[in-house]
């Protein structure tokens, strides 16, 4: 997957009959809304663009497995992990309107967010972001994390491509882990497995350990970087080479204009997790006071 693989990318570059076939082999129906069009399509789950009678969008999240062979624990515990997220109640996360069954699989209704990624901010207009919005989203990513790992869960895949738009320029987290948590419960997948974004995962990571917090740390400090620099820290030609800088290659520099950050960069993406930050907070103390 592209590290810029959009997560509500514009369905009108599908084509129809592509959404077609995506609907005969992951068929899914709510009373209310009408599916107008596929946004994106991962081996765990397809993401439609929906819309009701008022003409309102929402996007279908719907899970490409079935529940048919799970036990009523597996069932339980992916409802309450959606009821977890629901209860937070905090704006800097993506809206879950509702979660079910449609046929033997699950689905979330989430809402729309059509405004573009962070992603989408960095590869087109990053020189043109001044470092006090750059610190401000950055501030405004961490709070989400931070209040993920409060709730007691693990986003996975923090990318910039998980942070989305709303209307109001509010910054979203979306994607919010609980698809591979329960993957991983119902014994589906592995933490070895769990899909993780190269150019931002943290070497032990990459080498099959369990997601943590200080694993999630590590992939906001790349992200710290690139928007504070509009380059990722590391380039390689092969994704092997890749992961090779990530666990020997000295923590680049900050140009001498923010320099001042260094040490809260370094200390997010230290090479071993026992070098880096022990929670969002210590990490946010830090920068609220340079």
């Amino acid at each position: 997957m592209d590290d810029n693989a959009p997560f509500f990318s514009d369905p009108s570059l599908s084509v129809m009959s592509d959404l077609d076939c995506v609907l005969k082999l992951y068929p899914v129906f709510l009373p209310g809304w009408k599916i107008v069009g596929l946004i994106h399509v991962t081996d765990h789950a397809v993401l439609y663009l929906a819309e009701n009678k008022k003409k309102q969008r929402a996007v279908i999240k719907r899970f490409n497995y079935s529940i048919t062979y799970l036990q009523d624990k597996h069932i339980h515990d992916f409802i309450e992990s959606v009821d977890t997220i629901r209860a937070i109640g905090f704006g800097g996360l993506v809206d879950i309107y509702h979660t079910g069954l449609s046929g033997d699989a699950f689905y979330l209704l989430m809402e729309y967010l059509g405004n573009g990624s962070l992603s989408e901010v960095l590869s087109t207009a990053s020189k043109a972001v001044t470092l006090e919005q750059k610190l401000s989203w950055f501030e405004d990513i961490a709070i989400s994390v931070g209040t993920l790992h409060n709730a007691n869960l693990l986003h996975r895949d923090l990318k910039p491509s998980n942070i989305m738009f709303r209307d109001n320029n509010e910054l979203v987290l979306v994607d919010c882990g609980i698809e591979s948590d329960w993957l991983i419960k119902t014994g589906n997948l592995s933490e070895g497995e769990v899909y993780c974004t190269p150019s931002y995962v943290s070497p032990e990571r990459a080498g099959g350990e369990a997601c943590t917090v200080q694993t999630e740390i590590y992939s906001l400090g790349v992200m710290f970087y690139e928007l504070m620099t509009g380059q990722k820290p590391y380039h390689a030609s092969s994704l092997v080479g890749l992961m090779k800088m990530h666990a020997l290659a000295p923590i680049p520099r900050l140009p001498k204009e923010i320099e001042a950050y260094q040490e809260v960069l370094d200390r997010m993406i230290a090479k071993h997790p026992d070098g880096r930050y022990d929670s969002i907070d210590s990490l946010l103390d830090d920068l609220y006071f340079i």
